[in-house]
């Protein structure tokens, strides 16, 4: 996980502050900069004091015992209330399927079929985003107090 950390943070201005949002974040941030230190020194990350917010998805943190909920609530994260955290676990039960259909697939062909169930998924959610606004607005409408 560092190392994809690592990788991640090389296409991101070290100006930019970051939510990272890990379902155990509250165990693997500890230590983090310091382990980032011990990478390859082209891929060590230079971050700046403060920078890095660290956060737990919403449907995860609610395993998680009552300081973890507190420390790394969405809740509580400055610009961050409105976002679950979850929008990357959604294609599980779309991919799942989709992977054992390709077990016999060479990597290339894999590849390229994942990525087109993925693109798929994506332009659903683009085409229907409209719709899932409105009914948003709407649950949020019903639960404003009068």
């Amino acid at each position: 996980m560092d190392y994809i950390f690592a990788s991640i943070l090389q296409h991101y201005s070290t100006r930019l502050r970051k939510v990272v949002s890990y379902d155990i974040v509250c165990q693997w941030y500890k230590n983090l900069l310091e382990r980032l230190k011990t990478l390859p020194s082209q891929l060590r990350p230079k971050i700046k004091e403060g920078s890095l917010s660290y956060a737990i998805p919403k449907l995860h943190i609610y395993s998680h015992k009552p300081p973890c909920q507190t420390e790394f609530s969405l809740n509580y994260l400055p610009g961050s209330a409105r976002v679950d955290g979850e929008g990357i676990e959604r294609t599980h039960s779309n991919t799942g399927p989709v992977c054992n259909s390709t077990k016999q697939m060479g990597p290339g062909s894999r590849h390229d079929t994942m990525d087109c169930h993925w693109a798929h998924w994506n332009w659903q959610k683009l085409v229907g985003l409209g719709k899932s606004l409105l009914v948003a607005h709407d649950h949020e409408a019903h639960l404003q107090p009068l």
